[in-house]
């Protein structure tokens, strides 16, 4: 595990290798079943971020913590993620705000995104304190795009199999398009994140209360797309 912390306006941390090969290895036998079962949601039904125009991003997700609510002890990656709080990632961060925060932090929640042709996430911040993206894709690599940027500060980071990076959440960031070959469109040949967002319990709470607030703006989103079509 190769740890560089940095400034840049923000502080963020870029972790390489993040898991062994070993870890890698339990990571894709899980993502791959989970693909198969199809139990991906779409932009509408998985609390996306949204502004007046409707929501930012074009994906396929799972908020794992729902989905295995009643059971956690059987998800890998769950348990897998516990990682972030390793005296490991602590130790070599060497940065005072995660440092410290991930000590204190006692709420967590983990999101796992998919990616294939034309999908993206416009900028958008995230209801927490601090957010992990952990990225992962087949190899070789399949699609083009992609980039990962935080457009406040003109910041690209390169978007590396195995790579995971920590950073405020209220630090403005997007997806730009991605673009997958047509004959491996289906086959699990896109750009896998797994988002860790870390948080305390006070601030959770108000995250939870923005959340049914947001719930309620998108299922009129929902009713306005469906008469939309239905007066088509």
């Amino acid at each position: 595990m190769q740890i560089q912390t940095h400034e840049h306006g923000f502080p963020f941390i870029v972790v390489d290798d993040y898991f062994d090969e070993e870890e890698m290895e339990i990571l894709w036998n899980e993502v791959d079943k989970l693909y198969k079962e199809d139990i991906f949601l779409d932009p509408v039904d998985s609390y996306s971020a949204f502004d007046e125009n409707g929501f930012l991003k074009m994906n396929k997700c799972i908020h794992l913590d729902e989905y295995f609510a009643k059971k956690r002890e059987k998800c890998e990656i769950l348990r897998l993620n516990r990682k972030i709080f390793t005296e490991e990632v602590l130790q070599q961060g060497k940065s005072w705000f995660f440092t410290n925060f991930i000590k204190t932090c006692d709420y967590d929640a983990t999101l796992l995104s998919y990616y294939e042709s034309d999908n993206y996430y416009r900028a958008h911040t995230d209801a927490s304190t601090v957010t992990g993206l952990f990225w992962f894709f087949k190899e070789p690599k399949k699609f083009e795009g992609g980039q990962f940027i935080f457009p406040d500060y003109k910041l690209d980071i390169e978007v590396v199999s195995n790579r995971m990076i920590l950073f405020p959440s209220f630090i403005r960031h997007q997806v730009l398009e991605v673009r997958l070959h047509p004959k491996y469109a289906g086959q699990n040949m896109g750009r896998w994140c797994m988002t860790h967002f870390l948080d305390s319990k006070t601030m959770a709470d108000m995250t939870e209360n923005k959340k049914r607030r947001d719930v309620e703006k998108q299922n009129q989103i929902k009713k306005d797309v469906k008469n939309v079509m239905f007066n088509r």
